[in-house]
C-alpha cells in the first residue's frame, strides 16, 4: 500500500471560532484550508456566526454548525455532539483525514466525524489552556481538572501536533505522554510595497513623532499576554525620559476596558499611549509593523505568536520575555531580544537596545531572514505527515 500523494488527500479543519472573529488560531485554519484547497480537498467546518461573515468570499467551502452566543464577548462557540455536523461534514466528500484545531467542543464533533468515517483524526495543540481556566475559575483544582479533560481528548486522537518545541512541552507538563509532532506556524502577510512607504503611512495615520521610539504591541487586550508589564515597563521609561518614547497598543479582547482603565491610572499623555483598536486592515497593521522601532510582546503566555513572524517580516526586531514560549525563535542580541519577566529588567533591556541603534538594525535584518516561513513552505510538510498518519491508519484497521 502507497501513500496518498498530496493531491488526493482530501481535509476538513474544524475549530470553535472562525471568521469574523480573528486570532492566530483562526488565521491557521485558514491558511491550511486556502493553500490546501488549491491542491486538493478542504473545508473548514466552525461556528455560525448568524450570518456576519460573507463566507462566499473565501477559496474554499465553509460548513457553519448550530452555534450558542457567548454572553459578553464577541463570538459563539459550537453546539457539542451535534449529530447534524457528524452527518452533514461526514457526507461532504471522501474526507481522508480530519484536523481539528481546538479540543473542546467543535473538536468532539471533529472526533465523532472521524470515528463515523473511519478516517485519522489529528489534533493540534494551540494555546496554554491551564493559564484560560485559571483566569476564569481562579480556582487550581478545578483548572488541573478541566486541563485532564483536555489531556484525555488529546489522547483519542491518532496524531497530536503542537506549534513549537516549548509547546509541546507545554502539552507534556499537562500529562500528555505520547509522541507530540512539530509544526510551526507560518506567515501570510504580504509587504504591500515599499517598507519605507508603509512606515510614512503610519506615521501619518497615527500622528506619530519621528523624534521618539515607537515601541509596539499587537495582540489580544487579555491580561494573560502580560500587558500589566507592558504599561508598568512603559510607566518607568516615560519617568525617566517623558519625551522619548511612544507605545502604541493595536487590538481589541475581553479585558481592553480594564486594560485601559490600568493605562489610566498610569497618567500617560497622549503622545506616549495610544491605543488604535483592533486593526483589520492588513497595508495599515504592516505600516505599523515598519514604523516600529521594536516589537515589544513579553507575552508568557503564547506559544508561537504569529505577530511576532509578522513583525519580523518587516524587519522589525522584538522584545521578548526570556524563557517564554514565544522566544523560543530569538537569540537575545541576534534576532530580536530578550530579558526577564520584570519591569524594572525590561526597561533597563530597552534602554539598552536603543543606545545601539546599530545592533537594533542589525536585529531587524537578522529577525527577517531567520524568523518568518510563508505558509506555501509549511503546507508541504502538513501533507507529508498526513500521508504517514493516513497510511498508519489504514494498515491498522
Amino acid at each position: 500500500m502507497e501513500k496518498l500523494k498530496p493531491e488526493n488527500i482530501n481535509s476538513a479543519q474544524f475549530n470553535d471560532t472562525f471568521f469574523p472573529v480573528v486570532d492566530g488560531v483562526v488565521r491557521t485554519v485558514h491558511n491550511y484550508a486556502r493553500i490546501m484547497n488549491s491542491i486538493s480537498y478542504s473545508c473548514v467546518v466552525c461556528p455560525d456566526q448568524k450570518g456576519r461573515f460573507n463566507d462566499k468570499k473565501l477559496p474554499y467551502d465553509i460548513y457553519r454548525t448550530g452555534s450558542v452566543k457567548i454572553p459578553t464577548m464577541d463570538y459563539a462557540i459550537c453546539v457539542p455532539f451535534n449529530p447534524y455536523t457528524v452527518r452533514d461534514v461526514g457526507n461532504i466528500k471522501k474526507l481522508d483525514i480530519i484536523h481539528t484545531h481546538s479540543p473542546f467542543m467543535q473538536g468532539w464533533n471533529a472526533y465523532l466525524c472521524a470515528k463515523k468515517r473511519r478516517v485519522p483524526i489529528v489534533a493540534t495543540f494551540h494555546s496554554k489552556y491551564y493559564d484560560d481556566f485559571y483566569m476564569v475559575t481562579k480556582s487550581r483544582a478545578l483548572s488541573r481538572s478541566l486541563t485532564d479533560m483536555i489531556v484525555s481528548f488529546y489522547n483519542r486522537c491518532d496524531s497530536v501536533w503542537a506549534c513549537s518545541g516549548t509547546t509541546a512541552e507545554t502539552l507534556r507538563s499537562y500529562g500528555y505522554k505520547k509522541d507530540i509532532f512539530v509544526c510551526e506556524n507560518g506567515i501570510d502577510i504580504n509587504i504591500p510595497g515599499d517598507p519605507a512607504k508603509l512606515k510614512r503611512y503610519a506615521e501619518y495615520k497615527f500622528s506619530l513623532d519621528k523624534n521618539r521610539h515607537i515601541l509596539l504591541f499587537v495582540g489580544s487586550l487579555v491580561w494573560q499576554k502580560n500587558l500589566k508589564c507592558v504599561l508598568d515597563t512603559f510607566r518607568l521609561l516615560c519617568s525617566k525620559a517623558p519625551d522619548k518614547y511612544t507605545l502604541v497598543i493595536a487590538g481589541a479582547g475581553n479585558h481592553e476596558t480594564s486594560v485601559k482603565a490600568y493605562a489610566g491610572k498610569l497618567a500617560f499623555a497622549p503622545e506616549q499611549l495610544m491605543f488604535t483598536g483592533e486593526i483589520k486592515d492588513r497595508r495599515l497593521i504592516s505600516a505599523l509593523y515598519a514604523a516600529a522601532d521594536l516589537f515589544f510582546f513579553p507575552s508568557i503566555y503564547d506559544n508561537a505568536p504569529l505577530v511576532l513572524r509578522e513583525a519580523a517580516m518587516l524587519g522589525t526586531p522584538a522584545l521578548l520575555a526570556e524563557d517564554s514560549n514565544s522566544a523560543e525563535v530569538v537569540t537575545d542580541g541576534f534576532n530580536g531580544f530578550t530579558a526577564a519577566n520584570d519591569p524594572q529588567l525590561m526597561a533597563h533591556k530597552i534602554e539598552e537596545v536603543f543606545s545601539d541603534r546599530e545592533l537594533l538594525a542589525k536585529a531587524g535584518e537578522n529577525a527577517k531572514g531567520t524568523i518568518p516561513v510563508p505558509w506555501e513552505k509549511i503546507i508541504p510538510i502538513v501533507y507529508d505527515k498526513y500521508a504517514e498518519i493516513i497510511y498508519n491508519k489504514k494498515i491498522s484497521i
